[in-house]
């Protein structure tokens, strides 16, 4: 996003912020608001051949600087919060820098949360995962390519330890983009436990796409390849997306594993029809496990200090053909991860894609390696 994107966008939520600011000021303040400081610095290396490169055959290595996020969180009174948050990185030489959440919420009676501001539509169990959360350098090309990101909006939803219903109503037009879209999702953990969790979800999102231009576009899970796996490229009035997702955990080991489709209904009323998928699998060699915690999951928390060890396995795939257009693509992946404490994380991964129906890439399979270092606090 353009530095001018982002004045666009502050400019646009502006509304949204005074409103519930005002709201809050009506508020008697019952404590002292209490801030946090947090953030996290995560860069490394990718190095990919020439299915990576449209039109080239030769092998790439690049320096990223994947991310680098600020983020500031308040709490104050009975049940008063507020975040913002900033992000900065560097893809193929190009600088971006862009406000990520920010929000104010008031969570009553029950946990019933009311949000208001910019922040993740609730879709996806990977998605909504934060990136020091994640077990990958990137996440799964299925989520990358159909799971909604950050919007500005106003969400109402209730989060409990075994339940979670969440809706909102979100707009991307101060951001530049026509979209806006309703969006909703609910999960239940029939089984949770400390070390043994049973969690399934389903999300389902509108989306008024205004006549826009419309185009899945993605780099096969490497953060500085060019966008070769690509759909057809169309006018459309709007699209719905249905996702379902299930997780698993039961000690050392996690498998997660999600599906979405998505029905794009192009402006002259024909339809197209999109779906991807991914299946995960983690296992700690150190006496570890991932954490769970309202409908998400959470950061491992190492339980000796010489730190944890975990290797995953992944399967990710894309069908972004429709009346004999667009490509099919799928991402093998191999990764292996090192957590020193809470606070440095390291992801090696080895990535073997592969694809058909598409004219920009010059191999139907390739492979690329990246090294992810993070340092959060």
């Amino acid at each position: 996003m353009t530095v001018e994107l982002v004045q666009a966008g502050l400019l646009g939520s502006a509304p949204l912020v005074l409103s519930l600011a005002l709201m809050v000021a009506a508020q008697p303040v019952a404590a002292t608001p209490q801030f946090d400081f947090s953030g996290y610095v995560a860069a490394g290396i990718d190095h990919f051949d020439g299915f990576y490169s449209r039109g080239s055959d030769q092998r790439t290595t690049r320096v990223v600087l994947r991310s680098a996020k600020l983020e500031l969180e308040a709490k104050w009174g009975t049940g008063w919060a507020a975040e913002i948050d900033g992000n900065y990185e560097v893809r193929r030489g190009e600088e971006e820098a862009d406000i990520g959440d920010a929000y104010l919420q008031y969570r009553g009676v029950g946990r019933v949360t009311t949000r208001l501001g910019r922040f993740k539509e609730p879709f996806g169990l990977e998605r909504l995962a934060s990136y020091g959360s994640v077990a990958t350098s990137e996440r799964s090309l299925a989520t990358s390519a159909f799971a909604p990101g950050r919007s500005q909006g106003l969400l109402v939803g209730q989060y409990r330890k075994r339940w979670t219903w969440a809706l909102g109503l979100f707009t991307k037009k101060p951001e530049g983009e026509s979209t806006r879209a309703v969006t909703g999702r609910v999960t239940m953990a029939p089984m949770r436990g400390e070390q043994r969790v049973l969690h399934l979800g389903l999300a389902a999102s509108w989306r008024d796409l205004a006549d826009a231009q419309f185009q899945v576009r993605e780099r096969g899970e490497v953060f500085s390849a060019e966008t070769i796996i690509r759909s057809v490229r169309m006018e459309a009035s709007d699209s719905i997306l249905l996702g379902i997702e299930a997780a698993w955990i039961s000690g050392r080991l996690s498998l997660t594993s999600e599906a979405i489709a998505e029905d794009v209904t192009r402006s002259n009323g024909e339809h197209w029809r999109f779906s991807g998928a991914y299946v995960q699998a983690a296992f700690f060699v150190t006496d570890d496990h991932r954490g769970y915690s309202r409908g998400e999951l959470d950061r491992v928390k190492p339980a000796a200090g010489f730190g944890a060890v975990e290797v995953v396995a992944r399967y990710s795939a894309v069908d972004l053909r429709d009346k004999g257009l667009g490509a099919e693509a799928s991402v093998g992946l191999l990764g292996l991860n090192y957590y020193l404490g809470e606070h440095v994380q390291l992801r090696l991964n080895w990535l073997l894609p592969q694809i058909s129906g598409s004219t920009l890439t010059p191999e139907e399979s390739g492979e690329a390696f990246t090294l992810r270092t993070l340092f959060l606090f």
